[in-house]
């Protein structure tokens, strides 16, 4: 101890220091590092004091120092910025990603990968933008992820990219690439190549900026457990729809619940001779009246170019409550009808609901 004060005492600072702001992404990002610290380390008080110390240190001389503070590189956890997104399913990812912390810097722009998450159903990419160009308020790196485990199996399809931005100051911004694999081999453990070629902002595509940011890292498999259920008989059914529940699998951070649906378009439109279309959405909840975020993969939908297929789409969500005894999955059924020779959709009647899937979570 006194060897640290000794340290403490040569550091040539001034001491009239005055609170300085610090971006929400910045808190965020420490908070997480002292929790995910506490989980991996055990320390005895005395180190614990010593560590406490060093720690206050830094923090009085990013204060003093504010220049050099800013160019120091931001770590830590980005999943809770997107807390009040509806698609947020990402409360246990921080626990167990893998540490990426590669940076690229291309036309001004600056990327960090800070952490991934692989659990077998879905690879999810944690990263930040840093640029004093305006990126939008909801920015997103665009490009080509694969894996040499993949081989040329999703080359074309089979997987369902989801993609979310957010802007957290002036020059920070947060995003998250979740690379569903749907239909596809999925190997205990993958070399990753995700190669960004620009930059876009999804509430304005025409903000783009284009440059390479290409990183490179290795990922293991978290553990999961499924239970098929294609012959449970657990399903939904109206005029002219029926869902039924395939399979679930869970793993230490989600829950993917897949699902086949047969839609009738005729009867549920009322109408043979025109183009119509419908999509499926579903709302989960348990028998203690929680509320579960999703990530919703559609597969190819109901519409009359597809007549009398079966559309196979598969939601994921975060683990349920350990107290929870029966999961319902209510289908909330969007009928349309084409606008225009562009393509533009409109609804045709009001979004309804059916009878949910019941879903046992005990034996």
């Amino acid at each position: 101890m006194k060897n640290i004060y000794k340290q403490l005492d040569k550091l040539k600072m001034d001491t009239d220091l005055q609170p300085m702001d610090v971006s929400k992404l910045e808190k965020a990002r420490i908070k997480q590092n002292v929790l995910r610290n506490k989980k991996k380390t055990h320390m005895p008080k005395i180190a614990s004091a010593a560590v406490a110390v060093v720690a206050a240190s830094f923090i009085t001389f990013g204060v003093a120092f504010p220049t050099l503070a800013a160019k120091l590189p931001i770590v830590g956890n980005l999943f809770e910025s997107f807390v009040d997104d509806k698609s947020y399913v990402f409360e246990k990812f921080a626990d167990h990603a893998s540490d990426i912390g590669a940076t690229k810097e291309s036309n001004g722009i600056s990327v960090t990968v800070t952490d991934a998450v692989y659990d077998g159903e879905n690879i999810t990419i944690a990263y930040t933008m840093i640029s004093d160009q305006d990126l939008g308020e909801r920015p997103i790196l665009e490009g080509k992820l694969h894996a040499e485990e993949f081989g040329d199996a999703y080359e074309h399809f089979g997987f369902a990219p989801k993609e979310m931005g957010k802007k957290i100051s002036d020059t920070e911004y947060a995003g998250l690439l979740v690379y569903g694999l749907v239909d596809g081999p999925k190997p205990e453990e993958i070399h990753v190549t995700w190669d960004g070629s620009r930059i876009i902002n999804l509430d304005n595509v025409n903000n783009n900026h284009s440059g390479d940011w290409s990183f490179q890292f290795n990922l293991n498999a978290l553990e999961s457990t499924s239970v098929n259920f294609a012959n449970s008989n657990i399903t939904s059914e109206a005029v002219g729809i029926q869902v039924n529940l395939q399979k679930i699998t869970e793993t230490p951070v989600s829950t993917t619940i897949y699902l086949s649906e047969l839609v009738d378009l005729p009867t549920v439109s009322m109408e043979e001779s025109e183009w119509r279309g419908a999509q499926i959405e579903y709302d989960i909840t348990d028998d203690l009246g929680n509320e579960y975020n999703a990530i919703h993969y559609v597969d190819i939908g109901h519409s009359t170019d597809f007549k009398g297929r079966m559309s196979n789409p598969r939601i994921t969500t975060t683990q349920f409550h350990p107290e929870a005894t029966t999961i319902y999955v209510t289908p909330i059924i969007n009928v349309y009808k084409m606008m225009n020779s562009e393509g533009n959709l409109e609804l045709i009647k009001e979004p309804y609901s059916i009878e949910p899937l019941l879903i046992p979570l005990t034996e």
